[in-house]
């Protein structure tokens, strides 16, 4: 985490680098040869870092053994290549740390805006980027979807902030949320950013003015986190959550999902995050360099504690690829049995067959998929390509996906349509619908 509003300085979306932590210059042409390292300003570069970790490093019983890594490993060091040399000094560091807010990098642009007398334009410009970029990626609200079953699913992809704008963002998100049955709010390999952002968030989910967390820089009066008074788009308490997390999610993605596990307010499915919990500010190290000290932990008002080197620990422990599938799995588990029967009932037994059809992994052979085509009384089941299409008179064909063994289909196009193909003929099938054949053959 990077400072209060920072969880994380460089954020990673999409292999775009996004940063709030100093004004940036314009863009410069890149030069005709590559920046270089000498011997005087690689010591000098040492000797600053080394200063900067006594100073600030938030735990100062680390400190003597860091910097033990750092003189042992001198040798090593001798490189004129300040990328390289960025990154030894990183692997000694978060070797002897275990902090992976804890780095140096080779950002001579960074360094050059951070070391550059304040411009106003300059500022406006990098603040319009960056702002721009935020748009580009809807404040880090990639994707909202509504899951057969009225399941309602998030994707964040990063935490952005850019005040009115990205806060008008979520409000639409989160009345999107509050009409499902269920929430799942996908964290998979989201890299954190500004904790603006994470707090807007995680304030949908308590009541007003609860303690959420406690930010603690040793030095300085301790920082409470509460949530917030006023949301227009109301709570979202009461409605089952699911977090999806995996090894990649880090910072203010592990900050939400550590909050949500803590006070038990929903399930966390997937693997166990980074352990990125420390928040810390940039400093600018000659010649061209830029390195991260962690100052301050935080702190959960049950626990006591954070989740910094050991990550936050899955609730519903699977690999990855399958947390979406496996929570949505949970939530019609969930719902089903306090569901009364009826039209809603229907649509959750309809939407858990479909996913336990897809879990299977059956694929039909073309040999199958061409014994399916035929014509069954006034219909026809046409293969063209590798697809079935299903035709009826004085309709238009519809594209079938197969779904499961057992010959059945859904239309591409509407998820409420399944075809059931069977050796007496062809059942047409919705939710709540008798298995009614429709199309001897």
């Amino acid at each position: 985490m990077h400072g209060r509003p920072m969880l994380l300085a460089m954020m990673l979306v999409a292999g775009l680098c996004f940063s709030q932590v100093a004004a940036a210059e314009p863009v410069a042409e890149a030069p005709v040869t590559a920046p270089i390292l000498t011997t005087a300003t690689r010591d000098a570069a040492l000797q600053a870092i080394k200063a900067r970790l006594t100073r600030a490093y938030i735990d100062p019983e680390r400190v003597p053994a860091i910097l033990a890594r750092l003189n042992s490993s001198k040798a090593r060091y001798r490189t004129d290549d300040p990328a390289r040399f960025a990154s030894l000094i990183t692997a000694d560091m978060q070797t002897v740390a275990n902090d992976t807010h804890l780095y140096l990098r080779f950002e001579p642009e960074w360094y050059r805006a951070a070391t550059a007398p304040p411009d106003q334009a300059a500022i406006a410009a990098s603040n319009a980027f960056e702002a721009q970029h935020a748009r580009d990626f809807n404040q880090g609200l990639v994707e909202t979807r509504l899951l057969p079953g009225n399941i309602r699913y998030l994707k964040i992809v990063g935490f952005f902030w850019n005040e009115a704008e990205t806060a008008r963002a979520y409000d639409d998100a989160m009345r999107f949320l509050k009409g499902g049955r269920a929430i799942i709010i996908d964290l998979r390999s989201n890299q954190g950013g500004d904790t603006n952002a994470l707090d807007y968030l995680r304030s949908h989910f308590f009541a007003p003015d609860t303690l959420m967390t406690t930010l603690i820089t040793p030095g300085s009066p301790d920082v409470q986190v509460r949530s917030q008074l006023n949301l227009p788009s109301g709570r979202l308490t009461g409605i089952p959550l699911y977090v999806l997390i995996n090894h990649r999610s880090r910072s203010a993605a592990e900050a939400f999902a550590y909050t949500i596990g803590q006070f038990k307010l929903g399930e966390l499915v997937g693997e166990r995050t980074e352990g990125a919990a420390h928040f810390s500010d940039d400093t600018a190290v000659p010649p061209f360099f830029r390195l991260s000290v962690p100052l301050g932990y935080t702190q959960d008002p049950i626990g006591k504690r954070d989740w910094e080197g050991t990550g936050v620990s899955p609730t519903v422990d699977v690999p990855a690829p399958e947390a979406l599938d496996t929570a949505y799995d949970l939530a019609l588990a969930r719902l089903l049995p306090v569901t009364p029967a009826g039209i809603e009932k229907d649509f959750l037994v309809w939407a858990r067959d479909r996913l336990a059809a897809q879990r299977t992994g059956y694929a039909p052979t073309p040999t199958e998929l061409s014994a399916f085509a035929g014509q069954y009384g006034a219909a026809k089941i046409e293969l063209r390509g590798s697809a079935l299409w299903l035709i009826r008179p004085d309709r238009e064909p519809r594209q079938l996906n197969p779904l499961g063994a057992g010959g059945l289909f859904e239309a591409e196009d509407d998820d409420t349509f399944r075809v059931k193909i069977g050796n007496d003929g062809l059942y047409l099938l919705r939710p709540g619908s008798p298995l009614t054949l429709d199309y001897p053959r």
